[in-house]
């Protein structure tokens, strides 16, 4: 009798531990995806990104068309 008694009261400390994990894990996330959101956010300033990323510099400078060229095919 007091191997199910010792069960059932493991088994509720385990519901009790994991839903306390559950929700430890759960507001992690969020906090992670909300810091996911505004770094991104933040990466489309040129001036930030510049700071930001290894790569930026390396790029070279953006194509711009010519403007005697705007319209025309070849």
């Amino acid at each position: 009798m007091s191997t199910d008694q010792e069960r059932k009261s493991y088994e509720q400390l385990f519901i009790l531990f994991s839903a306390k994990v559950e929700k430890v894990i759960i507001r992690m996330t969020l906090v992670f995806f909300i810091l996911l959101i505004c770094v991104q956010a933040l990466l489309q300033i040129p001036y930030i990104r510049k700071h930001f990323t290894r790569v930026e510099p390396l790029e070279g400078k953006p194509y711009i068309q010519p403007p005697n060229q705007m319209g025309e095919r070849s």
